[in-house]
């Protein structure tokens, strides 16, 4: 196992190594391929432009990297020759700064996939500004140079590592629905205290995201390795059938023999993570799995007149389901036995794949002041501009550009975001002199190269992981860069540490200027659950049981869930705002709660339908239709919330046969819970949409001033 644990590494490990060896050799090749006189200039011009391309190599298919870093490559050289023609004439340079900061900004149009094209000429201008002046053939030739070969590199590279990357994707998002089965038993354990609660929700968060990593990587690969696609769509229906076993949980009791149930509950729950986790090593270490079985669950004892008994062969039987799914992963992993036929052919599985493309649409989309992007495109204009002529006033105008760089990578979307840039850039930027302080003791020029690549590789691997390392290693990379493009400068550490801290100031200070506050964007949000809810709803119970009925399902399913994570991101980033601008936190918290427990409601019903329709008379299935659209109006706020529905709560009146003699009565108490919890969740975004729509509370420390 210790010989095979390179398999383990994750893969911003991989990714930053090859960005580190990619940028090394750009270095070594043209040094060697230049000019005597120019191989120290353009072996650094060409390591530097190829940097700002390395910000868009991620793990991926080698046609999207390829595109991305492309993309990256050709503004790094626009940038860069601006920069050279302009660079003396301080107006016309300010103005540069401000014309790349906009456009960069607003590349966000077309989402996070975009943010590491959108940064590639922020860098270059900014290394650019840290050379000596050179002729501008010179700047173009090796930055092409530089561009060119690390691009031959990424193709290749991607190429040599696609399949790892494939594996690991997976693996992690085995990891991700573990840690999340884990913290579904913590929350059950806890009763539902706060953090676990917290803890759960992050960790849907984190599994979304996983998810969607997996299955940019995995399905478009269904044809040539239909194992990993059968794993992976196994994964999410493992979730969707982890939600429901919060459900129907308070009609347990807090007796002992209620407390020894749930106990059962959290002990299976574990049991399956620690099962999962098992599958990750296996599927990483390319073995079959040397477990796939799961002890039965040990419930306890219940009298014959308990109605609790009845509730247990429920939540007996919902865990069954949760055994099958993860059983059928061990099996799909273990090369040694067949595969059944996956449910959704390789074209259908395609429609979950992160489109690739530029659509211009999404760009006009945000062309007016009320968007979000647009509003962070003008905050960052006028920050960089900023950021660029306070430089050169100060004292020390031997690096502007270090000011501009630090405003550049604080300055985010939203206030949370930045703070904690903020912090992160000053903190690590402190660390990182110390390093560099450290090393200027050895004189070394070929150690202080050695040092660049490897914080290269590391800037790159963290930035999404650990944004501390990345800020330690950037300082490293930005002082070993600019002192070996121009010695007669030094390292500048003083300078570097003093304009960190005073554009973590400058940045903190422009987020209050033209600020997106949540509570602009969250009608929008909220607005998007509810439909999405909506058409999930009417999905789960009308669908027909076909695969193209089967693919509009998950297709709902899966907008639905993106919908509910985008406002619970939104609601937790609103945490960080100034209190009068926050959103009505308890009416959103409620939207989602009942939304997450209503999307419970809808996975048990589908499953139903799906596993026992036959068990259901054609009276009852053409009830179906009219039931969700009472759904649907109850998420609109046209149901009021049923008065019965307290009664469920309880156990007592739970039906008096078990749901494998008669699923029916079983499937009615469904109905009304879940229209309970649609009416609970449309009557809480009507008093959000209203408190939203008031104007915000005036600022109370403003008034007493006054």
């Amino acid at each position: 196992m210790a010989a095979g644990r390179w398999r383990h590494w994750p893969a911003h490990w991989w990714n930053g190594l090859s960005v580190a060896l990619g940028v090394m050799l750009v270095q070594v090749i043209v040094s060697h391929a230049a000019p005597a006189e120019l191989s120290h200039i353009a072996s650094q011009l060409a390591m530097a432009c190829a940097i700002c391309a390395s910000l868009a190599d991620l793990p991926g298919s080698v046609r999207r990297n390829r595109n991305r870093v492309l993309t990256a490559g050709g503004m790094t050289l626009l940038a860069v020759g601006l920069v050279a023609v302009l660079h003396p004439y301080h107006v016309a340079m300010g103005a540069l700064v401000a014309v790349l900061a906009f456009g960069s900004a607003m590349l966000l149009s077309w989402g996070p996939r975009a943010g590491p094209v959108s940064f590639a000429p922020i860098l270059a201008m900014v290394f650019a500004l840290a050379w000596p002046p050179q002729p501008l053939p010179i700047v173009l030739a090796s930055g092409a140079a530089g561009i060119a070969l690390y691009l031959v590199w990424s193709v290749i590279s991607s190429a040599v590592l696609h399949w790892r990357f494939h594996r690991l994707a997976l693996a992690e998002a085995l990891h991700g629905l573990a840690q999340l089965l884990s913290a579904r038993a913590e929350l059950l354990g806890s009763g539902g205290a706060a953090h676990a609660m917290r803890d759960w929700l992050g960790n849907e968060a984190q599994l979304a995201e996983l998810l969607q990593t997996a299955r940019d990587q995995v399905f478009p690969r269904a044809k040539t390795d239909p194992r990993s696609a059968a794993v992976l769509l196994h994964i999410v229906e493992l979730r969707d059938l982890m939600l429901a076993s919060r459900l129907d949980l308070e009609l347990l009791g807090e007796d002992p023999v209620g407390q020894q149930m749930r106990t059962a509950l959290v002990s299976r729950l574990r049991a399956l993570a620690v099962l999962l986790d098992e599958y990750r090593d296996a599927l990483l270490d390319e073995r079959a799995p040397a477990m796939n079985t799961v002890r039965p669950t040990r419930w306890p004892d219940l009298p014959p007149q308990d109605p609790r008994r009845r509730l247990q062969l429920v939540l007996q039987d919902r865990l069954s389901h949760l055994d099958g799914e993860v059983l059928a992963m061990g099996r799909a992993l273990d090369a040694s036995l067949p595969l059944p036929p996956l449910p959704l052919d390789a074209g259908e599985l395609r429609n979950f794949v992160t489109p690739v493309g530029w659509p211009m649409g999404l760009l006009k989309a945000q062309l007016h002041l009320d968007s979000p992007v647009m509003r962070h495109a003008l905050r960052s204009t006028l920050a960089l501009s900023a950021a660029y002529f306070i430089a050169l006033a100060l004292p020390w105008a031997s690096h502007p550009h270090w000011l501009v760089l630090s405003v550049a990578v604080v300055l985010r979307g939203s206030l949370d975001q930045t703070l904690e840039r903020r912090n992160m850039r000053v903190l690590g930027t402190a660390i990182g002199c110390g390093l560099m302080l450290a090393l200027s003791l050895i004189p070394n020029q070929t150690l202080w190269i050695v040092v660049l690549q490897i914080a290269v590789g590391i800037a790159h691997a963290f930035v999404t992981r650990r944004y501390l390392i990345t800020a330690i290693a950037a300082t490293m990379m930005a002082l070993l860069q600019s002192h070996l493009a121009d010695p007669t400068h030094g390292i500048a550490i003083s300078e570097r540490l003093a304009d960190t801290v005073l554009g973590a100031i400058l940045a903190w200070a422009f987020s209050y200027v033209l600020p997106a506050w949540e509570r602009r964007n969250l009608p929008r949000a909220l607005k998007r659950a509810r439909g999405a809810l909506q058409q999930y709803a009417m999905q789960a119970m009308t669908a027909a049981m076909t695969p193209a009925g089967a693919l509009t399902q998950r297709m709902a399913r899966r907008q639905a869930y993106d919908a509910l994570a985008a406002l619970s991101a939104a609601l937790t980033r609103s945490a960080a705002e100034p209190r009068r601008v926050r959103p009505p936190l308890q009416e959103l918290n409620m939207v989602l709660d009942h939304g997450y427990r209503l999307m419970a409601h809808l996975s048990m019903m589908r499953q139903s339908l799906m596993r026992r329709a036959k068990d259901l008379d054609a009276d009852f299935l053409a009830e179906m239709p009219e039931a969700a659209k009472r759904l649907q109006r109850a998420l609109a706020g046209q149901e009021p919330v049923p008065h019965a529905v307290q009664a469920l709560q309880d156990w007592s009146l739970l039906p008096d046969v078990g749901p494998l003699e008669d699923l029916r009565p079983w499937m009615r108490r469904r109905l009304q819970v879940s229209l309970d919890d649609a009416a609970r969740a449309g009557e809480a975004a009507d008093a959000a949409f209203a408190a939203m729509a008031a104007p915000p509370e005036p600022d109370v420390t403003l008034s007493r001033l006054q």
